[in-house]
């Protein structure tokens, strides 16, 4: 369907086959034509056919490569690519579907491979605890350098979730080198390279994060990637610039909606909080909504209108047992911002940190400061 669909493209304009050639990085026509006419032939250089799809029929990628990718052979290397590109682009029928082929194919790498994501695979479904597939990923007799990588790339995920993050921090500068080293199959460097990029941007400080986060932006294999790269920034930039951090935070949403991501709701929740925090009228706010969310924007809203009574009858109502550490952290936030009480700010700061959102310490450490903390007891907080 895929080579038909090209060569269709071709025979409507002069000249696109010269111009697909240079899009894909392809050495030339006749390399471009022996991938269209012989059925079984793949593209070597896996990043170049999708900048083919992606300049041919930029709104049908996920369908059209999902066609492509369920007829490739199972033994070769766009058939093992493929669990990647399904992975960070969250297309877990594909995955799932290339996992079966590929766990049934003849050829022991491409089962490797398969035996590897399914791993991660069961940890995204809740199906086994981060530290079991760490023990599993352990045992693994791995031969190929690629799943060798991997498989710590895995293990710092699962680490970051067991907020065990010295592991983290400690596999990730090791695997620096190794990740340079996987020449066989670029698509999956640079891919290793931007997830290692988004895990850095939670550690060290702001600018840090900013930098580790243009460069997963600049390198970024799926738009996806892209779009969790430009929200981070833009929470990133919150305190220091309403213009900047806007700017990433709808380009994000932008990408978001194009693909209509599960992150539609948490990216317009940001854009709340951001112009919240900057006394500007909140776009996506919902007075309506009984999600948790919702309730705290408007408290937050109502806060910044300096109507602390409204605020605290919506917080009131809320029961903080029953809330994920992510969501305390704000609820104190917001709370100490009507109290002033420093006990408030500590309790957002604890519960941001155990949700290992360290993008947003930063809040509560500014309110911290503001009341008189002193420099020497913020740094220890910051750590």
């Amino acid at each position: 369907m895929l080579k038909q669909m090209i060569k269709n493209e071709i025979e409507k304009e002069k000249g696109l086959a010269s111009k697909l050639v240079n899009i894909s990085s392809l050495k030339s026509k006749s390399s471009l034509y022996k991938f269209l006419n012989e059925t079984d032939r793949e593209m070597d250089n896996f990043e170049g056919l999708l900048e083919m799809v992606r300049f041919l029929f930029s709104n049908r990628e996920f369908e059209i490569m999902g066609s492509y990718l369920r007829e490739v052979n199972p033994n070769g290397k766009t058939a093992r690519i493929s669990l990647e590109y399904a992975t960070i682009n969250r297309l877990n029928s594909l995955k799932k579907y290339m996992l079966e082929k590929l766990d049934a194919s003849k050829n022991a790498e491409s089962r490797e491979w398969a035996k590897t994501y399914e791993i991660d695979q069961q940890v995204m479904d809740g199906q086994i605890s981060p530290s079991d597939a760490n023990i599993l990923l352990e045992d693994l007799k791995l031969k190929s350098q690629e799943m060798k990588v991997l498989s710590k790339v895995f293990m710092i995920y699962n680490f970051f979730d067991l907020k065990m993050m010295d592991r983290c921090q400690q596999v990730g500068f090791l695997l620096e080198d190794s990740i340079d080293e996987l020449s066989k199959y670029p698509f999956l460097k640079k891919s290793l390279r931007c997830r290692i990029g988004l895990i850095n941007m939670y550690f060290g400080i702001r600018e840090d994060g900013i930098r580790y986060g243009e460069h997963v932006i600049e390198n970024a294999v799926s738009i996806l990637t892209k779009a969790t790269a430009y929200q981070a920034i833009g929470i990133l930039y919150i305190s220091e610039s309403y213009e900047v951090a806007y700017s990433y935070l709808t380009k994000a949403l932008e990408i978001y909606s194009e693909v209509n991501s599960n992150n539609i709701i948490s990216t317009k929740q940001t854009i709340n909080f951001l112009q919240n925090y900057w006394h500007k009228e909140p776009e996506y706010l919902d007075f309506k909504s009984q999600d948790i969310y919702s309730l705290h924007e408007v408290a937050f809203y109502f806060i910044q209108k300096k109507q602390h009574d409204k605020a605290l009858e919506i917080l009131n109502k809320i029961d903080r047992d029953d809330l994920k550490h992510f969501v305390k952290g704000f609820h104190y936030f917001y709370r100490g911002l009507i109290s002033k009480r420093r006990e408030d700010f500590l309790e957002s700061l604890v519960h941001f940190k155990y949700a290992n959102q360290k993008m947003f310490v930063h809040f509560p450490l500014l309110e911290l400061k503001k009341l008189g903390e002193d420099e020497l007891t913020l740094k220890v907080l910051q750590i």
